[in-house]
Order: structure tokens, then C-alpha cells, then sequence
């Protein structure tokens, strides 16, 4: 039994290094991460509907998807903003993210009591993954490293601490 519980993290392993050079490869990181959200929740749902033995293969997948997103995330907040908010906007989003090791854990809880078993609780999380990937799918543009590998720069387009791409400095009146 030991070795079982094993298998889904040793599969998240391979997909962690894999995602992660997929994701430095292609600069496109948020269609990498929105895909790892989806494949988690997916195998989380799975594991609540199939059998033990089919229940271990979604396992797999969900840790998969759900261990790929991390690294391929915290790539995603220095591609947008400036160096010098860059550490203050990510302790403020690790904060966030350590609030919800509080609140997960206590909504599966409440849903574990409401229908009686672990599987509300997994429904639950697999909502959440989809509405992350549906968050991360809806925001609008890309960072710096995205726009310079995905398209010529336009005019009115701004790098860090630079004026616009054509036609010189921003200038002030």
C-alpha cells in the first residue's frame, strides 16, 4: 500500500520537469498553466465517480496538474511587473495563497459534514481548479517576456521603466 501512495507523486515528478521546460521553451506560460489547472481538477473529480484502481490513475493526473502549476505560476508575476514592486507583490500574493491553507481545508471540512463524505470536499476542489484556469484564461495581455517572444512590439507598447517601443521616450507636459 506504502508504494501506492508513492506512484501519484513520482508521475508529478516527470511533469513538473516537463511542463516546466515546455513552459521555458514556448515563453507562453499562461496556456501551460491554465491546462495544468484544468488537468488537476479534472483528475480530482475522476477520482470521486471511477473505481479505486481507475481513482488511482485520476490521482496521478491531479497531482500532475496540480504540482506543475506552482512553478509554472510564480514564472508569471515577474514577466508583468516592474523589479522594484516585484517582491512586495509576491509576498502579497503568498500571503494570499497561505490564507487559503487555512480556508481550504476548512471549507472541505464544512462540505465533508454537508454531504457526508470526502467527495463534496473533492467537488469543491475541482470547482476551484476550474475557476483558477478560467481566471487565469481571462486576464487580459501578457507580460514583458511573453509580448517580446509572442509578437512585434506596436506602438503604445511599454517595457519595464521605458517609454513607448516607437517614436522615442514618453515625454511630459
Amino acid at each position: 500500500m506504502g508504494l501506492l501512495v508513492a506512484v501519484p507523486w513520482l508521475c508529478a515528478l516527470g511533469a513538473v520537469y516537463v511542463t516546466g521546460r515546455a513552459s521555458d521553451r514556448t515563453g507562453r506560460r499562461r496556456p501551460f498553466l491554465a491546462g495544468a489547472l484544468l488537468a488537476g481538477a479534472a483528475g480530482t473529480l475522476l477520482a470521486t465517480l471511477v473505481s479505486p484502481w481507475f481513482a488511482l490513475a485520476a490521482l496521478c493526473l491531479a497531482a500532475m496538474g496540480f504540482k506543475t502549476s506552482s512553478p509554472v505560476f510564480w514564472t508569471i508575476p515577474q514577466s508583468y511587473l516592474d523589479a522594484r514592486i516585484a517582491a512586495p507583490a509576491i509576498a502579497l500574493v503568498n500571503s494570499l495563497g497561505n490564507l487559503g491553507g487555512f480556508v481550504s481545508p476548512t471549507a472541505f471540512g464544512i462540505l465533508q459534514d454537508a454531504t457526508g463524505s470526502t467527495r463534496g470536499g473533492l467537488v469543491g476542489l475541482s470547482v476551484e481548479g476550474v475557476l483558477a484556469a478560467l481566471s487565469i484564461a481571462l486576464v487580459r495581455g501578457g507580460g514583458h517576456h511573453e509580448r517580446a517572444r509572442g509578437r512585434r512590439p506596436r506602438a503604445g507598447d511599454h517595457g519595464p521603466g521605458r517609454g513607448p517601443v516607437r517614436g522615442g521616450p514618453a515625454r511630459v507636459r
